[in-house]
């Protein structure tokens, strides 16, 4: 059976999202690279599978060798189809079990996270006011300044502000409903504030109420390339949409507010190791708190 059929049966049983499905598919794409053959459950092998991490996280592609947490996501992927199969009792082609995949601890690497400063924000949205064409019949300037002004309010991924509609936009009441079923974890509708300035932008391409707020109407895949361009444009070092997630909780921090509530975090620590930039929170350090030596007073030479 090949792996991909696996993911299909398991994609379904799990409740995967699209999103989720598509990121175990690259895994699968990169696991076959190393095969030279398209993976099938006879390839659910331990030294097959620590070989293929060892390969991945050696091996540089377009942007340079992976980074340790892509390699750590498909060690997971890999080992959620793996152990799933085991469990269900699937059968090899010599008519064994798939077994239970046993590997090699990773070590993790835990970088501060780094978000956009609010000068950097704002760059990236005078640009992007100036952006030339159309977006799913409205113009990119529009589609590009609200979407990424919108996430600098809410604080909330891509995925969600993409697929948010008209229906749950109240320019008059200033706020964006999130619905659960389109939010990571798909447990909990969440509301968020915009500036009075975002609702009279957003006013202007307003639409029926079915309707999506922002339809990337090309492959979506493009989606991040063209960011890409806008930051380098714009002189912004740009990695990305959570960036601006990342930048919303830091700045919500400085001003002392709940951050890990504003972005639907279940706990502090989860926020603070992966959301929230030292350099924009200004945390303090343990040097902060220890006493000022006096290096001026003077000291007679002891007699002897």
């Amino acid at each position: 059976m090949m792996l991909r059929d696996v993911l299909n049966r398991y994609a379904i049983l799990q409740n995967l999202t699209d999103r989720t499905v598509v990121l175990y598919g690259h895994t699968l794409d990169r696991f076959a690279e190393f095969l030279k053959h398209e993976p099938t459950i006879d390839d659910i092998d331990d030294l097959i599978v620590a070989g293929f991490l060892r390969w991945r996280a050696a091996t540089p592609r377009k942007r340079g060798k992976p980074s340790a947490a892509s390699v750590a996501k498909d060690k997971s992927q890999l080992t959620a189809l793996a152990n799933w199969a085991a469990k269900k009792r699937l059968k090899r082609s010599d008519g064994t079990d798939v077994e239970f995949l046993s590997l090699p601890r990773m070590r993790k690497i835990r970088h501060a996270p780094q978000a956009y400063t609010v000068d950097e924000v704002a760059r990236m949205i005078r640009l992007a006011k100036q952006r030339i064409g159309h977006i799913d019949g409205k113009p990119a300037a529009w589609w590009w300044s609200t979407i990424i002004y919108a996430a600098w309010c809410s604080g909330e991924r891509i995925s969600p502000l993409l697929e948010i509609r008209w229906q749950d936009v109240d320019l008059d009441g200033q706020t964006l409903l999130f619905r659960a079923e389109t939010r990571k974890g798909r447990c909990t509708d969440i509301q968020r504030a915009i500036t009075p300035d975002l609702a009279d932008m957003m006013r202007a391409q307003a639409g029926p109420p079915d309707a999506l707020v922002w339809r990337w109407d090309r492959a979506y895949h493009s989606l991040w390339p063209s960011l890409r361009l806008l930051c380098r444009r714009a002189g912004v070092r740009g990695t990305g949409f959570h960036r601006l997630r990342k930048s919303s909780a830091s700045y919500v921090a400085l001003g002392g507010g709940d951050a890990t509530e504003h972005l639907g975090h279940a706990s502090p620590e989860m926020t603070r190791q992966h959301y929230l930039d030292p350099r924009i929170t200004q945390a303090k350090r343990a040097l902060d708190y220890l006493p000022k030596l006096d290096l001026d007073a003077r000291i007679d030479d002891p007699k002897p």
